[in-house]
């Protein structure tokens, strides 16, 4: 045997403690429900102050809209059900936003599109479409409508380690839910309108607070990278339509997971302008240079799994069996999907020259942008396994 000298290379011991993951538990609670009246125009449910719980992995949002007329009742084509939800917005105990005021279809786009946290780290995944599952309903009858769908704000990032918790620990400083409500004529048409209500019921799901010990063995009390959080930011800009704009993004500095852009005329979704490019410029380098659109959606179909028929003008239940499609109007640039963990992420600072190309349709001069942006503190702890 040859003895070890002072030159050998060693392994770096594990940092000491049970991992935080280990030695917490997930958990859920109620944390709160109200009813609002849309009856007569748009509205707002009273703001709610998260109880106290944990380290917040996401807040699950439940909601029912219940509708009834004398006669002709009938749903809306567009957005709806979604936009029964004009916006939602999270603020922490400091007012930080975390998440910036986005609306019920924005969040939707969120959902299908960059769902993270307890349902997995960074990996696409087709079930995470709210418009998937029994529980989701969205029609009418002569007399009565109904629409029925979750919604999650998604915080945690990576179930293995905690990674992007929010604290929710201390009651007089909890984190702020605020929700607003649309008019009913944006889900159903009918005469004689008698009825319309919306409610939420809203869960917590964390990781509870553990103590300092395990049989006599140190815990880790926070999740790695605690401080670090992703945000998600709006905005949304003028466009020509029919022509290929070069826009820059506005919500930068941070760590990029990707962005959602929708192309918009008078409101209404519009789809791009086929057999045109879409692009990706980086401090005036481009990444994607010359791609067709249809290739990009075709990676889209490919990366997600929604390889059904896009979805136009309706979001009626999807017959048990079918698969999701993308969406009419809506183009992702998923930086996370282009790796198993975070290192594709796409870094960027404020001075950043940041620039999407892309041609709407016809008639579309508005298009905006979802981006999910990382504020990282402990960078060995974003890259970290």
């Amino acid at each position: 045997m040859v003895a070890a000298t002072a030159t050998d290379t060693r392994e770096i011991a594990p940092a000491a403690g049970i991992r935080f993951p280990v030695a917490s538990r997930p958990q859920r609670r109620f944390s709160a429900t109200q009813v609002a009246n849309n009856i007569n125009g748009s509205t707002s449910f009273q703001p709610i102050a998260l109880p106290a719980t944990g380290f917040v992995r996401k807040i699950a949002l439940f909601f029912q809209v219940n509708f009834a007329c004398a006669s002709g009742g009938s749903i809306v084509a567009g957005d709806a059900p979604w936009n029964a939800i004009s916006n939602v917005s999270l603020t922490d105990a400091t007012g930080q936003p975390i998440l910036q005021p986005v609306s019920g279809y924005n969040l939707y786009l969120i959902n299908k599109y960059f769902s993270s946290g307890t349902v997995d780290t960074n990996i696409p995944r087709a079930w995470s479409n709210p418009q998937v599952g029994p529980e989701y309903t969205y029609n009418a009858t002569g007399t009565t409508g109904t629409a029925v769908f979750r919604l999650d704000l998604d915080l945690e990032v990576d179930a293995a380690t905690g990674y992007g918790c929010i604290p929710n620990l201390d009651s007089n400083a909890s984190l702020q839910l605020k929700i607003d409500v649309g008019a009913y004529t944006n889900l159903f048409a009918g005469t004689g309108v008698t009825v319309s209500t919306v409610s939420v019921t809203v869960d917590q799901h964390y990781w509870a607070p553990v103590g300092s010990t395990t049989g006599g063995v140190p815990n880790q009390t926070s999740p790695v990278g605690f401080g670090d959080f992703i945000e998600t930011r709006y905005e949304n800009q003028s466009a020509t339509a029919g022509s290929e704009n070069t826009l820059p993004l506005s919500n930068k500095g941070g760590l990029i997971q990707g962005v959602i852009a929708v192309s918009r005329a008078a409101g209404s979704r519009v789809a791009f302008a086929p057999n045109t490019n879409v692009g990706l410029v980086y401090d005036n380098n481009a990444i994607d240079e010359g791609i067709k659109v249809e290739a990009h959606l075709d990676m889209l179909r490919r990366t997600y799994g929604y390889i059904g028929t896009d979805l136009t003008t309706s979001y009626a239940p999807i017959t048990p069996g079918t698969l999701p499609g993308l969406d009419r109007g809506v183009m992702v640039w998923n930086f996370g999907s282009l790796q198993a963990q975070r290192d594709t992420w796409l870094s960027t600072r404020v001075g950043t020259l940041l620039q999407l190309k892309a041609t709407p349709g016809a008639g579309a001069t508005q298009m905006e942008f979802i981006t999910r942006l990382a504020q990282v503190k402990d960078p060995a702890a974003f890259y970290g396994a």
